[in-house]
């Protein structure tokens, strides 16, 4: 169960609108494979229920800068 209202409603939007079509469009259409597991979505979810809404947030963009060809650390990475 959720309390905090914030996280509620990030998560609510990772899921309709990354998850949703947006997403997938994307990535299908610039041809990108998620270097990492989970996917940075999934992570930013996950973070957000660990962590709450500001360090969840500011640990999802910290994964968002990781997720580059020249970062060349471990693909499983855990909130």
């Amino acid at each position: 169960m959720i309390n905090n209202p914030l996280v509620l409603l990030s998560i609510i939007g990772i899921r309709i609108i990354w998850h949703g079509k947006i997403g997938r469009t994307y990535n299908r259409k610039k041809r990108i494979i998620c270097r990492f597991h989970p996917s940075c979505s999934n992570y930013a979810i996950m973070a957000l229920k660990k962590h709450g809404f500001f360090r969840g947030w500011a640990m999802a963009i910290g994964r968002i800068k990781r997720c580059n060809p020249k970062n060349l650390e471990s693909c499983i990475d855990y909130p």
